[in-house]
């Protein structure tokens, strides 16, 4: 009864990185810059970054509930111990205020002005400090810089990307995925296409996706080709006048039916590029 009560005691006075959390795996991609990737099953639905700049840290991602915020903050602790100075927002989808607006109010917010102007038009207020910029903003820490910029209309309506350029590691959210088609979010397609061709020319070793597993500057170029390949199939059935309803059933990139939300992703993919690229 007494080693139950001392274990007891110790478990409460363990700190929140010592409990356990199911939905970040860390994994260190480069020298002080980490991979936060989503587990399946846990709160996360996105992958996450951690930059030590030398004395603190920035962590950033997207689609943050409260248990996931807590679940990346607790993972990050566990992984290193110094000081979180800011979380960045990658993007925000409008019409989700169940997400994003639970990040610790003693945290810096940071995002892109297109981001905050989205999320200025949901009925939730943000109880953070906000930081946003138009084109880009730079962290000079004393061991590494971390860079974010903004892309602009893609996935979402303020797209920023994390560059750590002693390490050359890019963190892309979901403007890249690998190993997935993935959703194509809420933004401008003909503007995500030519985004990536910028994100492609930079000097990458190491890529965090928004999805799926971290990878090199190749998956970035394999991803380019996928979207263009689904463009490409959209423009021509609205080109030969196809419906909307014929363009859904007949659709078909058999290169890519085998890669995981092909089948889920698909349909409201197409049905979204079609009205945007037809109405363009």
């Amino acid at each position: 009864m007494r080693q139950r009560s001392v274990l007891l005691f110790f478990l409460l006075l363990a700190p929140l990185s010592a409990i356990a959390q199911d939905s970040y795996r860390i994994e260190e991609v480069a020298g002080g810059v980490y991979a936060a990737l989503a587990v399946p099953g846990g709160a996360a639905t996105s992958n996450a970054f951690v930059v030590d700049l030398g004395s603190q840290l920035v962590i950033g991602g997207a689609h943050f509930s409260r248990k996931a915020i807590n679940d990346l903050i607790a993972a990050t602790t566990a992984a290193n111990p110094k000081p979180i100075r800011a979380v960045v927002l990658a993007h925000h989808h409008p019409g989700y205020s169940f997400i994003d607006f639970d990040i610790p109010p003693s945290k810096d917010l940071i995002m892109t002005i297109d981001t905050r102007l989205v999320m200025k038009r949901e009925a939730r207020k943000l109880k953070n400090p906000q930081i946003f910029f138009k084109e880009g903003l730079t962290f000079e820490g004393t061991e590494r810089t971390l860079i974010l910029t903004n892309i602009g209309s893609a996935h979402s309506e303020g797209d920023l990307i994390a560059y750590v350029p002693q390490s050359r590691t890019i963190f892309t959210s979901d403007l890249v995925y690998i190993n997935s088609v993935g959703f194509l979010g809420a933004g401008s397609l003909r503007k995500w296409a030519l985004a990536l061709e910028g994100v492609s020319a930079l000097q990458v070793d190491k890529i965090i996706p928004g999805f799926g597993p971290i990878g090199t500057a190749a998956d970035i170029d394999s991803f380019k080709r996928y979207l263009k390949n689904f463009l490409t199939e959209i423009i021509r059935h609205i080109d030969q006048g196809d419906s909307l309803e014929t363009t859904l059933e007949s659709f078909s990139l058999p290169q890519y039916e085998s890669l995981p939300g092909y089948q889920s992703f698909t349909p409201g993919n197409v049905e979204r590029a079609y009205l945007q690229l037809k109405a363009n």
